[in-house]
């Protein structure tokens, strides 16, 4: 069963009687809420612990039949069962359409992984099932991701102006639970008593305490920093940062920059900072501005072409070595490299 996106939240809030889902995708904490929402939607509130089993793909792969067993079983404490299946792979498949075929009509899978899934005959068998749901997991951003902030921050009793809502976009990008996450210690930050975040509430909790890895590694390429560049992405997939997402990052700062190169003929930079929303913060304006004098409007289009074509790279090959990551980014430093000394 192939989900639109305005079906997902849906379905995972009220699955029916399906089977179950296969939920991927490579924003991992979004990967893991709608696993925990999915659960609780068929297993209802405060459902025994022993309602549920985990199995991973490696252990499905050395005996198939264990899958088919749980989907199968029945329990005397639980009267609704999910079965959730970490790392889900193409090579438990077959074991799965087994599994499913002689399922229990209490029980339910739950498959999961963060993987893109491009091509996976898993997920192609998910999305023709009829009772079995393909929920992809794509990150946040624009107004999916302002929707996101504003009905987080409304669960902590707060609102916010559409200038606060973009600024706090702008600042939170990637992983959905390290967005949940921030936006958490903001409102621990603002406290019980006032019920609206301002600008300077945003900046204090999420400009200045946020992890700036991401932002870090996007002025290191910007500023033509190979040495940082590199160091930055080494330490970031190390952490466990998918590449795509340092590929974004990049390409954000990048679009920023050609923003500030497409300003009107006569406009100076200070000039143009001034006018782009969301505000830029005080603290980061003399290195966007340094930046923008390295880049012209050319060099950020032939900049983001690469990053574009790395992006496709990053999604396609989403274990990609650091080095082969690192060798794109110094391409798109050198390009900035390049602006500045034709502009000399």
């Amino acid at each position: 069963m192939k989900l639109t996106a305005r079906d997902i939240d849906g379905f995972v809030a009220q699955p029916g009687k399906s089977a179950g889902a296969l939920i991927y995708g490579l924003d991992g904490g979004m990967v893991r809420q709608r696993v925990t929402a999915l659960s609780a939607s068929y297993l209802g509130k405060n459902a025994d612990p022993m309602a549920m089993v985990e199995l991973t793909a490696e252990q499905v792969k050395e005996d198939p039949a264990l899958l088919a067993d749980e989907l199968a079983a029945f329990s005397l404490m639980a009267p609704k069962r999910v079965i959730l299946l970490r790392d889900a792979e193409d090579s438990i498949v077959d074991a799965v359409r087994d599994a499913l075929a002689g399922r229990a009509a209490s029980n339910s899978l739950i498959a999961y992984a963060v993987d893109s899934m491009a091509g996976s005959k898993l997920r192609a068998f998910a999305e023709s099932a009829a009772d079995f749901a393909a929920l992809p997991c794509y990150k946040d951003e624009g107004a999916g991701l302002e929707t996101v902030i504003r009905d987080a921050l409304k669960g902590y009793g707060l609102r916010a102006e559409p200038e606060v809502i973009r600024f706090l976009s702008a600042q939170l990008s990637g992983d959905r639970q390290i967005i949940l996450n921030e936006l958490e210690k903001l409102s621990l930050y603002i406290g019980d008593e006032a019920e609206q975040v301002t600008m300077d509430d945003a900046h204090a909790a999420i400009a200045e305490n946020n992890d700036r890895g991401f932002d870090d590694l996007a002025h290191a390429v910007a500023a033509g920093n190979i040495v940082g560049l590199c160091r930055l992405s080494d330490r970031l997939l190390d952490e466990g940062n998918v590449g795509l997402l340092l590929v974004r990052a990049v390409m954000r700062h990048i679009r920023t920059l050609q923003q500030i190169a497409n300003r009107p003929a006569g406009q100076s930079i200070d000039a143009a900072l001034e006018t782009m929303r969301p505000p830029v913060f005080f603290k980061v304006k003399p290195l966007l501005k340094s930046h923008a004098a390295r880049w012209d409007a050319q060099a950020c289009a032939q900049a983001l072409a690469k990053l574009q074509i790395l992006e496709l790279d990053s999604k396609r090959y989403h274990e990609q070595s650091h080095a082969r990551l690192a060798h794109g980014l110094m391409d798109v430093a050198g390009l900035g490299s390049n602006s500045a000394r034709n502009a000399a």
